[in-house]
């Protein structure tokens, strides 16, 4: 197994504007399990060509959307572009073998940014807004039963946070107030752990070699690495990303 290079990430990193496209990047050398690759140029080599997938049920955006078990799963949002959006409680499954949209049970209140987790094949939507407010409303998704159930509210709501599963519980990170909360989803409990040192407004995280790494956000270039066992922040290295030129 070929760890994680600072060298290699700080250089894929500064090459790109996206920082979308960086998280994909990671996501995807973690993902390639057999001869995995020594640097992340290894990865960038495709056909440069998109494919057209079945469009959506439903037009949204400020939606919520994960990948699970051949299907992607896209969650709430709003229904216009303009100041006076519907929010959606709408769940829609794409099942990637046939490329069928599928209709779920709509979610029990409308939402949009919302962060989502996948437990032991069931999905949790955590938070997110719903008008001007934001909640701390959790819900749970049996795929077995194809039903919704309302869990234990988080224990702070969380601004622009990430969720990301871990050992068999969701961890909610981030947020423009620097939350950190655990959730055992087997007793309905939530613990709240150190916060980040930095703010992570829109920061992407993932699991990487058993801690939670978040990065940047809004206006934040920084790289924190949580460990779970030690309940510690450490913050990695900061990437001076390059802006889009506009105009």
């Amino acid at each position: 197994m070929h760890l994680l290079q600072e060298g290699d990430l700080i250089e894929v990193l500064e090459a790109n504007a996206s920082q979308e496209v960086n998280f994909l990047f990671i996501q995807k050398w973690m993902r390639s399990a057999e001869g995995r690759t020594k640097r992340f140029d290894d990865l960038m080599q495709h056909n440069g060509h998109w494919n057209t997938l079945p469009p959506m049920p439903t037009a949204r955006r400020s939606h919520s959307s994960i990948y699970h078990n051949h299907y992607l799963y896209v969650v709430g949002g709003c229904d216009d572009c303009g100041w006076d959006c519907r929010p959606l409680n709408s769940v829609d499954a794409l099942d990637m073998r046939n490329l069928q949209w599928n209709h779920l049970p709509p979610l029990p209140r409308e939402v949009d940014f919302a962060s989502l987790a996948i437990v032991s094949d069931n999905l949790f939507v955590l938070g997110g807004c719903s008008g001007l407010n934001w909640a701390a409303d959790v819900h749970e998704f049996d795929s077995t039963q194809q039903t919704w159930r309302q869990r234990s509210p988080m224990p702070e709501i969380c601004e622009w946070g990430v969720a990301v599963s871990f050992d068999d519980h969701v961890y909610v990170v981030g947020g423009q107030d620097r939350r950190c909360m655990r959730f055992n989803p087997r007793n309905n409990t939530w613990t709240s752990l150190q916060r980040p040192q930095f703010i992570h407004s829109y920061g992407p995280s993932l699991v990487l070699n058993g801690n939670i790494v978040v990065f940047g956000g809004l206006n934040d270039d920084s790289i924190e690495e949580y460990s779970p066992l030690t309940d510690y922040h450490s913050a990695k290295i900061t990437v001076a990303m390059k802006q889009k030129q506009t105009g």
